[in-house]
């Protein structure tokens, strides 16, 4: 119990000062992540951990509807990791003029030859922003054998996708604009709306 309490304290801390963004903020991500209600919170922070651990450039938001107890992670990356995301799932991408024109399969390596790939809020799509961090989300694997909420996880074990089918995580789901997750935003975080129908 000391054990627990100690790392409880030391990742609400981390919670705090580095991964609780201001609502404001929360534009930036691109998929919703879901617990069940009432979910332990050593299960919340074994997520966490694992998120922080297993994918690299990952960015998490963390909000809590207190009367429901649900927890929910905004999940974005780095645009360094959505790029070579994009790489990895082969997307499409128009060229530059001066290099032709046309399509082209993304290759992260190639950067230089693609329209407009120097302001990484227009050269994705929201659509394709939302596949490349889903894509990231499922291609994360467990590395050691460990056990949480009497759930078994093994090596190599997808761990979104075991989670979804075991009822650890709940939903994973696309914010597909600015005014969607704005209004997710307004329902999910004040209690005063915790008697409305949620929109998860």
């Amino acid at each position: 119990n000391t054990l627990f309490r100690r790392r409880l304290n030391h990742f609400s801390s981390v919670i705090t000062n580095r991964l609780w963004l201001n609502a404001h903020t929360n534009y930036d991500c691109d998929v919703l992540l879901t617990f069940p209600s009432r979910v332990d919170d050593y299960t919340v922070i074994w997520f966490l951990e694992q998120l922080l651990q297993l994918a690299p450039g990952i960015r998490i938001s963390i909000k809590y509807h207190f009367t429901t107890g649900v927890y929910g992670f905004y999940v974005t990356f780095t645009y360094e990791r959505l790029l070579k995301g994009a790489d990895e799932l082969q997307l499409e991408k128009p060229i530059k003029q001066e290099f032709g024109g046309g399509y082209k399969i993304f290759f992260f390596d190639e950067l230089e030859f693609y329209e407009g790939v120097e302001d990484e809020d227009t050269f994705f799509t929201s659509q394709e922003r939302q596949s490349i961090v889903q894509y990231l989300l499922y291609s994360i694997k467990i590395v050691h054998q460990q056990e949480i909420s009497g759930v078994e996880f093994k090596i190599d074990q997808p761990l979104i996708q075991h989670s979804l089918d075991r009822n650890l995580i709940l939903q994973v789901i696309p914010l597909h604009n600015k005014e969607t997750l704005n209004r997710l935003r307004d329902l999910w975080v004040w209690p005063h709306t915790a008697f409305k129908r949620q929109p998860i």
